[in-house]
């Protein structure tokens, strides 16, 4: 019984330190960005091995079916795409009138908390 109580905490605590790795990403992005407008929809996704994995994946098979044959180049292109540490992929989404929502994606390293730079 002690031994499920324990459990139990240690998920909820483990739940609670992922929200506030999850706010600290969308803080960080904000503060990088500077003046995001008021009612900006903000969210935040962790990228894990298991879902790094799948975007490398998912890359590997978009750039193949485009013509790219060359293990050693699709390689290079897929790690140039996807981190291969964990990180977390914010969601800006803003409301304009005219043109719709408008959404920025900002990839944050889960490990450093700083930002990682789009690809060139």
């Amino acid at each position: 019984m002690l031994n499920d109580a324990t459990s139990k905490l240690t998920e909820e605590q483990q739940l609670t330190k992922r929200e506030m790795d999850q706010k600290t990403a969308i803080m960080t992005v904000i503060e990088h960005l500077g003046n995001i407008p008021p009612g900006t929809k903000c969210s935040a996704v962790l990228f894990d091995t298991e879902r790094i994995r799948r975007e490398k994946e998912f890359y590997a098979k978009l750039y193949s079916e485009n013509g790219v044959h060359d293990l050693e180049i699709l390689q290079a292109m897929v790690a140039a795409n996807v981190p291969d540490d964990p990180y977390w992929l914010v969601s800006l989404k803003t409301s304009d009138g005219a043109m719709g929502d408008i959404t920025q994606l900002h990839r944050v390293d889960d490990r450093t908390g700083k930002i990682i730079p789009d690809p060139v």
